[in-house]
């Protein structure tokens, strides 16, 4: 939950209310999952609102200032939250609300509806995470690594993709994950070159790579990591390779500071493997934001000039791809702190050969 004098800041008067609807924007600002309901903020109340089926467990789970108020048709307890509090306009969010939701509202609702600005103001305090939000992605990838450890056991030649997904997945729910972050890539030999391949029943071979890009979720909060193996052995290309996107990812490490631009991120590993020969090869962004969601604001890319404060949590994972051949990626999260980036991973990041 953030500092509720950040949100208040985004109110231009006491007469009006934010609206706040999406799922990950209410768990956001109250605290409390639930796939149905409302947040209101005014000058003087945080209120979360949810019907009887979260009603109990938000009352139980959700801390002050906010209140949880217990709501059965939602327009007629926002219209009467809003004349209580001598509401005259209400911000909604812009990039979130279908059109057809939109009209509804501002034929039912008693204040004027506002359409511009509140997600990105939204955004804009999400890219800074506190204590508690850091502490919980740190949860998350210690459950990653905990899985991604003990599913090494399994990587050997006859085994298929699709069965160390599926193994992983376990893992990752046993050890405390509310589930996995996104669908997990797992997957080797050629199909390493594909960034977001997908499981199948492609059989590990003997001197394959397999790419894990994996993460759990804490809490709501997500993890993200990429390791690149060799199956018992690897040629001198593949060595060559996976050393090219690791001093990528060293050389994007060194920007991440405070005062920097995500594009001097970006830029630091790309040009690394464009001088080595491999600019064609590495098509994705550096990195993205990570909380609530797996992909968050900022986007870690050449063109994005947002400036990079203490406490945004961004990935760093540059990779080469080399069509029907294969594909290094590795993938760290780091905490922005000054000029000394703090890596929440604790798995080395060399060559493993399994």
């Amino acid at each position: 939950m953030p500092d509720l004098s950040l949100l208040r800041e985004l109110l231009p008067d006491e007469r009006t209310a934010l609206l706040i609807t999406s799922d990950v924007n209410r768990r956001y600002l109250s605290g409390f999952p639930a796939s149905a309901g409302a947040v209101v903020v005014t000058k003087s109340r945080l209120i979360l609102m949810v019907d009887f089926r979260y009603y109990e467990a938000a009352q139980r789970a959700v801390q002050p200032p906010c209140e949880v108020v217990r709501c059965t048709r939602l327009i007629d307890d926002l219209n009467h939250i809003f004349l209580q509090e001598n509401i005259e306009s209400v911000c909604i969010e812009d990039e979130s609300v279908t059109v057809a939701y939109c009209n509804e509202l501002q034929q039912a609702l008693i204040p004027q509806v506002l359409t511009e600005g509140l997600s990105a103001k939204l955004v804009e305090l999400r890219m800074i995470k506190s204590a508690d939000e850091v502490e919980k992605i740190i949860t998350a990838q210690r459950i990653t690594e905990r899985s991604y450890t003990e599913v090494l056991n399994i990587l050997r030649p006859g085994v298929t993709e699709r069965k160390v997904a599926v193994e992983l997945e376990h893992l990752i729910k046993l050890y405390g994950g509310e589930r996995v972050a996104f669908d997990l890539i797992c997957i080797t030999g050629e199909n390493t070159s594909l960034p977001h391949g997908v499981p199948g029943e492609r059989v590990v071979k003997e001197g394959d790579f397999f790419t894990f890009d994996i993460g759990a979720v804490y809490e709501g909060y997500h993890s993200d990591m990429t390791r690149t193996v060799a199956v018992k052995s690897a040629t001198d290309e593949m060595r060559m390779i996976y050393d090219t996107v690791l001093q990528a990812h060293l050389k994007a490490e060194q920007a991440i500071k405070a005062g920097n631009t995500a594009a001097d991120v970006d830029i630091a590993a790309r040009d690394l493997i464009e001088k080595s020969g491999y600019g064609e090869y590495f098509g994705h962004s550096t990195g993205h934001g990570v909380g609530l969601d797996i992909h968050e604001a900022p986007t870690v890319y050449k063109t994005n000039h947002t400036v990079l404060r203490d406490d945004m949590v961004i990935t760093d994972e540059p990779g080469i791809y080399l069509p029907a051949k294969f594909g290094v990626r590795i993938e760290d999260m780091y905490l922005v702190k000054g000029n000394t980036p703090v890596d929440l991973a604790q798995i080395p990041k060399e060559l493993t050969i399994i």
